[in-house]
């Protein structure tokens, strides 16, 4: 038993000089293992997947739906900008014109009436409807036309620009063919002028020739000569003063001097009876100016009673007093019925005693007129 607590005590003792040998060693492991002290991190390479922050060893990742979109904005603009210069070269040329300057081809101008186009010669006129040529003068620049529909050729000669109207582009017959607007004219009662549109809806220039057209009617194009494509109006004046009372329809032939086309045109009105005066009431007497009373005045109202279907435009009264002297007044209205007005106007002064003459005229709307005489004493002074 002692010899069994003699080697526990041993042993005892040797764990003790153990453990007081691992405590002595702790101080040197615990000073190898502390951390070293921090150094500043290795600046990282450049690169455009490095991270901004500095933190080593950090890639960011690959932005592909931000580098397809630039991508795609960076094409976009390219192609304005190529569309933008292809438009700005293919705009309108200029074509060289006679006295030496430059206007654009084929542009139509602000009056819509009017239509300014680029098309062949009058040398080419009989080439067909889809031929264009055209011969340059020496020393013109010449402009690219625009491809289409054929256009209508400038007139042969310099008119005034109200008597032809250039027509749209579009087939048209062989030949010279002229195309009426309408075949009738009604001037009713009141109406005296009206048109009708001409066209050359043919290849080839011609002459308009009119006919059948009375004294008191005229029938006159604006222009006697159409070229292809263009337009003009024939002009139809009725002279009711002159024309007979009642209804008109008179037939007028229009067509070209050679080819085909035109027609006839019936152009009607209703022409009534002018005016009538029914009446010009003057005073018997007046008293010449240098002797005048309340009871014998130097002037006096002459008053005239009107009858007119269509209507007065008016009227005026011509004196000639006893020494000679001539006067003209207006007449005024006074007051209108139905078909009837009246009329006043005021006769005087006059120097002289003698013979006063006057003489009414009256104008409906349709320019007839009807006249009518008078005359009164002028006294003596007594």
């Amino acid at each position: 038993m002692e010899q069994r607590a003699a080697e526990e005590r041993q042993r005892g003792e040797s764990l003790s000089r153990r453990g007081n040998a691992e405590g002595s060693r702790a101080p040197d492991a615990y000073a190898r293992r502390a951390p070293r002290p921090e150094e500043p991190p290795p600046s990282a390479p450049a690169g455009r997947h490095r991270s901004p922050w500095g933190r080593s060893g950090r890639i960011l990742p690959i932005r592909w739906g931000r580098i397809a979109a630039g991508s795609v904005v960076a094409l976009a603009v390219v192609g304005v900008l190529i569309g933008y210069a292809l438009l700005s070269g293919s705009g309108p040329k200029m074509a060289g014109t006679s006295s030496g300057g430059s206007a654009p081809a084929s542009r139509p101008t602000d009056d819509t009436n009017r239509v300014t186009v680029a098309g062949p010669s009058p040398t080419g006129a009989g080439a067909g409807p889809n031929s264009v040529s055209a011969s340059p003068a020496p020393g013109t620049v010449l402009g690219l036309l625009p491809t289409g529909p054929p256009v209508p050729p400038p007139p042969t000669a310099s008119r005034p620009a109200s008597t032809l109207v250039a027509t749209p582009a579009g087939p048209r017959s062989t030949g010279p063919v002229l195309t009426l607007g309408r075949t009738s004219v009604s001037l009713g009662q009141v109406d005296s002028t009206d048109t009708v549109d001409l066209t050359n809806t043919g290849t080839e220039a011609f002459t308009i020739r009119t006919g059948g057209a009375p004294s008191y009617l005229d029938a006159t194009p604006r222009a006697t000569r159409l070229d292809p494509g263009y337009r003009t109006q024939l002009v139809i004046s009725l002279d009711r003063s002159a024309a007979p009372v009642g209804q008109l329809d008179i037939p007028i032939t229009v067509a070209p001097v050679s080819g085909t086309g035109g027609g006839t045109i019936h152009v009607t009105a209703v022409v009534t009876a002018g005016p009538r005066i029914l009446s010009a009431a003057a005073p018997s007497s007046l008293r010449a100016q240098a002797c005048v009373t309340d009871q014998a005045p130097a002037t006096g109202t002459l008053t005239v009673e009107v009858q007119d279907p269509v209507g007065m435009s008016g009227g005026t009264v011509a004196t000639t007093a006893p020494n000679g002297a001539t006067a003209t007044v207006a007449l005024q209205l006074g007051s209108t019925t139905d078909d009837r007005s009246t009329w006043t106007a005021q006769l005087g002064p006059s120097a002289t005693a003698g013979t006063l003459a006057y003489t009414v005229t009256v104008k409906d709307l349709n320019n007839r007129v009807a006249t009518k005489q008078g005359s009164l004493t002028v006294a003596e002074c007594s």
